[in-house]
């Protein structure tokens, strides 16, 4: 079981080494999570327009044949983490997303309450097809109440038309620094901070690698609890916390970007 309150943290924004299994008694307001992809990926690709060398070891990625028992503890562990009016987003690459969905479906718990899409502007380099750059998001209750705000203070919903469901977000380069194989983008989690949660809730992410989840709740002034097998991962994320420390979220208008009180 984890003792939340007594782990290694900055402040409201903690990061443990452990089993998504292993989480109990959390009590998260929201829970956001970008799982692994259900095939062959460890990031260092050739056609992937990265520095390889800089991309950590230690990825841990779901076997096709597993990807719907994981699917399942996950959703397991959002559950039993979260508040009775808790929330939760989960990411899907093209290749499961169907997969995700049934399961979604099947859940005793969630109730799949609409989907988001991310687009994005990396890809791997294809010769016989579209590169496929659109992440699907689904979103999850547990009842008839949840905490919803129809306006965020990103381009989002501060350019064009508001409240979309399509977040059209370039990934961000930080150079110069170590890499994992996966990072969602900060402004990402910021829109979907704003959009489903207030200041003061607490986020939960249990397959957290380098920490995107918990540095942009951070940045909100919301409290973090994250998790990873990968010690990796957690080096990737101690990292960015001190690389970002004054500035989380670049030109944006808001009053909590710091991360120095943590």
């Amino acid at each position: 079981m984890s003792d939340v309150p007594a782990a290694k943290s900055r402040g409201d924004l903690v990061y443990e080494l452990q089993d998504m299994g292993e989480w109990e008694d959390v009590d998260a307001d929201i829970a956001i999570s970008d799982p692994p992809f259900g095939l062959e990926f460890d990031g260092k690709a050739s056609n992937y327009n990265r520095d390889r060398s800089r991309v950590v070891d230690g990825y841990v990625e779901w076997d096709t044949d597993e990807y719907c028992d994981k699917a399942t503890k996950l959703l397991d562990t959002l559950a039993r983490n979260t508040t009775e009016t808790g929330q939760a987003i989960v990411f899907s690459g093209m290749d499961n997303s169907h997969l995700l969905h049934q399961t979604v479906l099947d859940h005793d718990t969630w109730r799949l309450e609409g989907k988001l899409y991310w687009a994005y502007n990396f890809a791997p380099y294809c010769k016989k097809r579209p590169a496929h750059n659109i992440y699907e998001l689904f979103w999850m209750v547990k009842g008839d109440e949840w905490s919803y705000s129809n306006e965020c203070s990103f381009d989002h919903c501060q350019e064009g038309e508001a409240n979309l469901s399509l977040l059209d977000i370039k990934r961000n380069y930080l150079k110069e620094m170590p890499k994992y194989p996966t990072r969602l983008p900060l402004e990402v989690v910021g829109v979907l901070l704003e959009h489903f949660s207030e200041p003061g809730d607490k986020v939960f992410d249990p397959l957290a690698g380098s920490g995107s989840v918990g540095i942009g709740a951070a940045g909100l002034g919301r409290e973090a609890v994250l998790g990873d097998l990968n010690e990796n991962a957690k080096e990737v994320f101690e990292s960015t916390v001190d690389a970002l420390e004054d500035d989380v979220f670049p030109e944006h208008n808001t009053n909590h970007t710091s991360l120095s009180e943590f």
